[in-house]
């Protein structure tokens, strides 16, 4: 029996026995402390000197006390000791011993030596915890008394409820810096009516099904009057602790506002609901804001499904383009109000006549907020107008000269007459269609499918309602074509109100498809190399994500980008760079499989969605894509170069929080491979250089959203000036006002690249740019004659969707040209086939257009023959280096020289000494900009006033 105790103390507690003879010096250790020291029996015999020399310094005086103490009392000992282990390593035991005393003889010492090393460890780790949040709980104490608010700490397992600082003492609860309450104490001070849902809360996030834990409550302190407050925290990352620590903040004044806001909004509500007739509030770009019952029963819509509309989706296309000019009359200032008659498609499908009453709502800088619309519904009005017309007016040549083809049948859906326009639609003669039935010749097809619809016209008989079929629907002609349609299908009744037949009118609409086709195509394709861009991506991305968060697939993204891309530009040309990017689009897709995605993200950047089940099958791909690419001989002209590709490797887990992710992960490990020598791939991993990598984009991505939210960005102004040091304008540079103070766009704009936030921030600087401008001349401080440069990113250009709604916000905003100028950086996207129509569109409304950083490649001049610019801006590195070499020197004299000849204006960037004014002088340069003039500061500083009133939108 003492084996077997011995035996699962050395199997299971990682321990073994020893004894010590005092009287023979002999020493017995177990197989378990031979192996805690790292020995084998055969290769070593303890003795009490050896034995001791296996312990820290500190751990073998301990000890020898120990034994000393044990020996002459005949008592026992437990100490955690250090052991240093034959192999060098060190290891935490607990070293138990006792004397057993003999008679005749001197007492034998025994005991045991228990491993405890992790146990140690850990406690360790859990002391210098307690001393690290200790010292975080100082510090937040200090933060949250400066910004008001309160620190708790709610222990759930001990039942208080601590609040630190003077948020205590606000409230009545105490004098101190520190209160300690019972949790039911606090409790008893919560609303009755919030307490559920404050515990729902707490419940919730210690279950871990949040990250944060908020709550907002009433709280009614004794002899203090009942106030609102907001508890936020985390709970700490603690087995065996539950505890929940934050802050806590009064926000009664928000909640007394929010209040009154929700009362005046309620009135506003029952005033809308209980009125007669429909009336909406409808946005500048026709979207519903608040719609009421009446409107609502016109339509068929219920409240929320038509908020998710705009007015044009429920208007007839036939009244659309005149409501829209009217809409453009309001917005413009040229009318106050307008009236029209127009038709609505109701849930069901059918037509609704209404009369329609509209004025323009604007704020107090005279920017649209909203439309007020009054609808009344004048369907039966029509509808008796339509049958008088019927009636009085259906001669033939009125029937001939309708341009949509337009059929008659009977009661018994047989056809009895018809127009020209319809037989011509149809294909076939009059004959042949009349006294035949409507649905042996008018056959309906799904817009998209091969597939034959069910014929409306037996409903239109029989429920006598107007209805048409979904735009798009396809009709068969005789010949076996077919062509898109809308159409209509009305029933015709008697006076008795008995329906004696139908007309269906339809119009062939099937180029507007084809266009629309070509335009969403256009919109998500690559037009160089035809495969998706980056919208195209995006929309490819969500939907293989949505499969991907059902568990229908696996999959992973891949950013790809060439390398010694720019060297076949620069060298052969934007025409060579074209061919590669084409050469390689087409040796890329042939790779992937069919549903595999390959996209061309712009310039030398693509992307690609391979479905695969695991890491292993994607690293094969992006090995296969690799050796492809350098396998590549390409050629142009005489010249042949060589080509590589980086990539950058991210699962698409449905554990991340989006699909923005997976692309940050999968741009810090293609950079990683960049970083490694280029042409190669690596798959991201959180822990890699790629994890930190990607965890830094995300604080930037995050940071710069916020930034938008929160109007953190700045414009800083240079002045750019004449010969004479005069002021001709400015040049906007964007800033951001970070927690640690502005900073340059350096550290912001390359992730908001990737991150494909370029176009976003390129709309708020033109809105800002535009503001700042009417601010000042409001207030007498804009200078006369005086313009305001603003950069455009290469990114934004690209993008053809940018190109409209910048002319839109230009538009919107009643920009004056005169005081605007737009500067374009030299990039291919001004090789691109929607470049020179923004340029031109630009241009058409009187807005200057300038290329920036000229001559820093080497097709700058070339640019000059594709683009129709108003001037050039000459690149810092050509000024800085006038002084010292004699290339720059010709460079600039050839840039005075040839935009002379070309009428062109000329500035030169980064002037900085007397020396080099001089020398551009000489040049013929004759607009400067620099530091010798002026260093970039924020537009209340360069202009003077307040920044107060200026406002995006």
């Amino acid at each position: 029996m003492h084996q077997v105790g011995i035996e699962v103390l050395e199997r299971h507690a990682r321990g073994g026995i020893w004894w010590f003879d005092t009287e023979t010096g002999v020493i017995y250790w177990s197989d378990g402390i031979y192996k805690q020291h790292g020995l084998k029996r055969e290769d070593y015999t303890p003795d009490l000197e050896s034995a001791l020399a296996f312990y820290t310094e500190e751990s073998r005086a301990r000890l020898e006390a120990a034994l000393a103490r044990a020996t002459e009392e005949g008592s026992g000992y437990s100490l955690t000791v250090e052991i240093c282990r034959a192999d060098g390593s060190q290891r935490f035991a607990q070293a138990i011993g006792q004397v057993e005393e003999r008679p005749g003889k001197p007492p034998l010492l025994a005991g045991a030596l228990l491993d405890v090393h992790d146990q140690v460890v850990a406690q360790n780790e859990s002391a210098e915890r307690e001393r690290q949040l200790l010292e975080e709980t100082t510090r937040w104490r200090i933060a949250s008394e400066n910004a008001g608010l309160g620190l708790i700490d709610i222990d759930m397992d001990r039942d208080i409820y601590r609040i630190y600082g003077r948020f205590g003492s606000s409230v009545g609860l105490s004098e101190g810096d520190e209160v300690a309450l019972e949790r039911a104490q606090w409790l008893t001070w919560i609303h009755e009516h919030d307490r559920a849902q404050r515990k729902r809360r707490i419940d919730a996030h210690l279950a871990g099904n949040s990250l944060d834990y908020v709550s907002e409550y009433r709280l009614k302190v004794p002899g203090r009057d009942e106030i609102w407050v907001k508890e936020a925290g985390q709970q700490l990352d603690q087995k065996n602790d539950r505890r929940i620590v934050g802050t806590l903040s009064d926000i009664t004044a928000r909640k007394r506002s929010e209040a009154a806001l929700n009362q005046s909004q309620r009135r506003l509500r029952e005033t809308m609901s209980h009125a007669p007739t429909g009336i909406a509030l409808v946005s500048p770009e026709g979207r519903w804001l608040s719609v009421n019952r009446a409107l609502c029963e016109i339509v068929g819509y219920d409240e929320m499904e038509l908020l998710r509309t705009t007015f044009q989706d429920i208007t007839h296309p036939d009244d659309l383009e005149t409501d829209l000019a009217y809409v453009h009359d309001l917005l413009e200032g040229r009318r106050l109000d307008y009236m029209m008659e127009k038709r609505y498609f109701h849930k069901q499908g059918h037509i609704v006549d209404i009369q329609l009453d509209v004025s323009l709502l604007r704020d107090e800088q005279g920017e649209p907020l909203y439309f007020i619309s009054h609808i009344q519904d004048i369907s039966e009005r029509k509808r008796a107008h339509r049958q008088l017309f019927e009636a009085k007016e259906l001669a033939e040549v009125t029937f001939e000269a309708i341009g949509e083809g337009v059929v008659r049948v009977d009661a018994n859906e047989v056809v009895s007459e018809l127009n020209s326009a319809a037989a011509q639609l149809l294909g076939l003669p009059r004959s042949s269609i009349v006294g035949n039935k409507f649905g042996d010749v008018i056959r309906f097809f799904d817009a998209e499918e091969d597939r034959q619809l069910p014929d409306p016209l037996s409903g239109v008989l029989t429920a006598g309602d107007r209805v048409r079929v979904p735009i798009f629907t396809r009709l068969q002609r005789a010949d076996g074509d077919f062509i898109s349609i809308v159409d209509s299908i009305s029933p015709i009744h008697d006076d008795t109100g008995a329906i004696q037949g139908a007309v269906f009118v339809f119009q062939d609409i099937s180029e507007a498809r084809r266009m629309t086709d070509e335009l969403v195509h256009q919109a998500s394709h690559d037009a160089l190399t035809g495969l998706p861009n980056r919208r195209g991506f995006q929309e490819a991305l969500d939907r293989t994500w949505a499969r991907v968060k059902q568990g229908a697939l696996n999959a992973f993204v891949m950013y790809l980008d060439l390398d010694h891309f720019k060297t076949v530009n620069d060298t052969g040309g934007h025409s060579a760079g074209d061919e590669l990017l084409r050469q390689i689009g087409l040796r890329l897709r042939a790779l992937l499989r069919g549903s595999d995605v390959l996209s061309r993200l712009g310039g030398d950047e693509f992307a690609a969605i391979v479905h695969t089940e695991d890491l292993e099958g994607a690293c094969i791909v992006a090995d296969k894509i690799v050796a492809e690419i350098s396998d590549l001989d390409f050629a142009h002209g005489e010249r042949r170069y060589a080509v590589g590709v980086s990539i950058g490797i991210a699962a698409l887990d449905r554990r991340l929080a989006s699909t923005e992710a997976a692309l940050i992960h999968a741009d810090a490990a293609l950079y990683v491979a960049k970083d490694s020598g280029r042409n190669r791939y690596h798959a991201y991993s959180d822990d890699s250089e790629a994890g930190a990598e990607a965890s830094r984009y995300i604080d930037t991505a995050e940071l710069l959203r916020s930034g938008l939210e929160q109007d953190r960005f700045i414009l800083y102004l240079q002045a750019i000036v004449d010969d004479q040091g005069r002021r001709l304008g400015y040049e906007a540079l964007l800033r951001f006002d970070g927690d640690a103070g502005v900073v340059g766009p350096d550290a912001f704009l390359p992730t908001a690249k990737r991150l494909g936030m370029m176009g976003r921030i390129d709309r708020w600087v033109v809105a800002r740019a535009i503001a700042l401008i009417k601010h000042y001349e409001s207030c007498g401080l804009w200078p006369h004659d005086c313009a305001l440069s603003i950069n455009l990113s290469p990114v934004s250009i690209a993008d053809p969707k940018f190109h409209t709604e910048l002319i839109a916000l230009l538009e919107q905003k009643q920009a004056n040209p005169s005081q605007l100028m737009f500067e374009i950086t030299e990039s291919e996207a001004l090789y691109g086939e929607h470049y020179p129509q923004l340029i031109q569109n630009l241009r058409d409304r009187g807005y200057q257009v300038w290329l920036d950083d000229f001559a820093s490649g080497y097709n700058s001049f070339d640019m000059l023959k594709r683009a129709a610019v108003d001037g050039i801006k000459i690149d810092r590195s050509f000024v800085g280096g006038l002084e010292k070499d004699p290339i720059d020197r010709a460079v600039v004299r050839s840039i005075g020289t040839v935009s002379r000849a070309l009428q062109l204006g000329v500035t030169a960037e980064g002037v900085e000494t007397e020396a080099v004014l001089e020398l551009l002088k000489r040049a013929g340069i004759r607009r400067f900009q620099g530091y010798l003039f002026h260093r970039p500061e924020p537009a209340k500083i360069a202009l003077g006033g307040a920044l107060g009133g200026i406002a995006s939108g």
